[in-house]
């Protein structure tokens, strides 16, 4: 694998709070529907992708993310970058997620990642997967 390049459609979103439930005298924690909904939506599109075969990395894997998330109606087109929440290492939880077993055994095995959140026309992410290179000896 050189690399793989994925283009996720609908509005990103954030990793939310672990909710917790009382069964009995157990307590169990689960993801807030939305966050689950969307983890779903990332596996989804990517597995349609890769034709409904996971294609499983081993070794150290690099990963960029693209975030285009919606312009509200009253921001000026100039205004490019988001500044505001939610914050990029909040979005790329749900995508590590959501691929764990798609595209890599565990998000462990990521030893860079490189964020970027911007406004953009369509919602959706565009993320981009290769091999980890050896870093040159110092």
């Amino acid at each position: 694998m050189n690399r793989h390049v994925f283009t996720v459609y609908g509005s990103p979103v954030a990793q939310g709070r672990p909710r917790f439930a009382r069964a009995g005298n157990f307590v169990r924690a689960y993801d807030p529907a939305k966050s689950k909904g969307w983890k779903q939506d990332v596996k989804a599109q990517v597995l349609s992708a890769l034709g409904g075969v996971p294609e499983i990395h081993e070794g150290p894997l690099e990963l960029q993310v693209v975030f285009h998330l919606p312009r509200p109606k009253s921001l000026p087109k100039k205004v490019i970058h988001h500044v505001k929440k939610p914050d990029c290492t909040n979005l790329v939880k749900g995508i590590e997620d959501g691929l764990n077993g798609i595209l890599w055994r565990d998000d462990s095995q990521l030893v860079g990642v490189v964020l970027r959140k911007q406004y953009g026309e369509l919602p959706r992410v565009v993320i981009e997967i290769r091999e980890a290179q050896d870093a040159p000896a110092t």
